[in-house]
């Protein structure tokens, strides 16, 4: 029903992005990356997505339309909602996520908060196949160090700092070496 929302950012909070549209305040469910996105911007088009339950309608929006044909595939695995959808999409970088689905790393994936063993596994069966179909060049070459270069907490810090997402993954895969902490990883990008 709602393919994008498009308007004045008025509120951004933990998981949820309040759009002005013509005077009306829609309020999106959205992943943490997205937030931070809106934080720093005063409008947005944002893909959006409505989950009609029985009690409820839902919206939820995203920073990218990649983002949200995760979050579609993702809600259509089995034991996999919505809101457990934007949980995994918050726990780590959209890279990371397809790395982690298509190299079958249950472990990576289990580490996401609300993100149990078995629904991992379900996340990493059912989509490893539809993930390099859909999103075939973000999962190519050597998916283990895709993984072990991304620090997602470097990466967010710098966001934090007033990078750009994109320059900031840049900067951690640039300086990146095996065992680095979050903290040496941050001030190996400051030192340039």
């Amino acid at each position: 029903m709602f393919d994008y929302i498009s308007g004045k950012v008025a509120a951004v909070g933990e998981n949820r992005v309040v759009i002005d549209c013509g005077g009306v305040g829609f309020a999106l469910t959205a992943s943490a990356f997205t937030c931070a996105d809106c934080s720093r911007k005063t409008e947005v088009k944002m893909p959006a997505y409505l989950a009609v339950r029985e009690d409820a309608l839902e919206l939820y929006g995203f920073a990218s339309e990649r983002e949200r044909d995760l979050f579609l595939m993702l809600i259509n695995v089995s034991g996999v909602g919505p809101k457990l959808a934007v949980a995994v999409l918050s726990g780590m970088s959209q890279d990371r996520l397809t790395a982690a689905i298509a190299a079958g790393d249950v472990a990576a994936l289990s580490s996401i908060k609300g993100v149990g063993k078995k629904t991992a596994e379900r996340i990493a069966l059912e989509l490893k196949s539809k993930i390099a179909d859909v999103f075939g060049a973000a999962v190519g070459g050597d998916v283990g160090q895709a993984i072990q270069l991304a620090d997602e907490d470097a990466v967010l810090a710098l966001v934090s700092l007033g990078y750009e997402r994109k320059e900031a993954e840049a900067a951690v895969r640039k300086v990146a070496k095996p065992d680095m902490t979050t903290e040496q990883l941050i001030r190996a990008v400051l030192r340039g």
